[in-house]
C-alpha cells in the first residue's frame, strides 16, 4: 500500500509541522522518504530525508536519527548514480550513532550502499549485512530481519551463488509472511521466481 502510505505520511507530516511537532514531522518525512525509495523514486526520497534532517535539527533532538538520515541520503544518491559521496563520511556517521535501534538500521543501509556503489565492495557489504541480521535477531525485529535476508540474497546473487541467493530470499519471504507483510511477500516471490 505504498500509494496510501505516501498520502497518510504526507498529511501527518504537514499537520505535525503546523503544530510545531517537528520531531513527529521528521519521523513522517523519514518514513515518506523510505516509501519513495522502496518505490524506486530515489530523487524524491532524498528530498524527504533532507527535510527529516532539517526538522530534527529544529527540535535539537535525536542526533542519532540525523546521522542515520545522512547515511540514507547517501544511499539514495548512489541509486541515482550521483558521484559526490564519501564512504568514509557514512562510516563516520554510523560510528556517531548512539541509539542501538538506529545503529542496527545503519548496518543494513551501509551494506546496501556498499553493494550498490561498486562490485569491489561485495565482501564488505556481506560483512555489514551479517551484522545487521545478528542485531535484528537479537532485538527481535522481524520485518527488519526479513529486509536483511532479502539484501543478503542480493549479495549472493552478485557473487554468482544462485543457491544461496534462493535460500536467503526464501528466508526473507518466510519472515515477511510471519509479519503479515503480504505486499513484501508478493514482491520477493516475484524475485524468487526469476531466480
Amino acid at each position: 500500500f505504498l500509494k496510501e502510505a505516501k498520502e497518510y505520511l504526507s498529511k501527518g507530516a504537514e499537520l505535525s509541522e503546523k503544530i510545531n511537532m517537528f520531531y513527529l514531522a521528521g519521523i513522517a518525512h523519514f518514513a515518506l522518504a523510505n516509501t519513495y525509495f522502496d518505490n524506486g523514486e530515489y530523487k524524491i526520497s532524498q528530498k524527504y530525508y533532507e527535510r527529516s534532517i532539517f526538522l530534527f535539527r529544529q527540535d535539537k533532538i535525536l542526533p542519532s536519527w540525523v546521522k542515520l538520515s545522512q547515511i540514507v541520503i547517501g544511499r539514495a544518491k548512489i541509486m541515482n548514480n550521483e558521484k559526490d559521496i564519501s564512504l568514509n563520511e557514512f562510516f563516520k556517521c554510523h560510528n556517531e550513532i548512539k541509539l542501538k535501534l538506529f545503529k542496527s538500521w545503519g548496518l543494513y543501509y551501509l551494506s546496501d550502499i556498499l553493494l550498490n556503489i561498486s562490485d569491489q565492495y561485495i565482501s564488505e557489504a556481506e560483512n555489514w549485512i551479517k551484522k545487521a541480521i545478528e542485531a535484528h535477531k537479537k532485538y527481535d525485529m522481524m520485518w527488519h530481519s526479513a529486509k536483511d535476508y532479502a539484501l543478503y540474497a542480493d549479495v549472493f546473487k552478485r557473487k554468482g551463488d544462485q543457491k544461496k541467493s534462493i535460500e536467503h530470499l526464501s528466508k526473507a519471504i518466510e519472515i515477511f509472511q510471519e509479519c503479515g507483510a503480504d505486499g513484501w511477500v508478493q514482491k520477493y516471490e516475484k524475485d524468487l521466481a526469476v531466480l
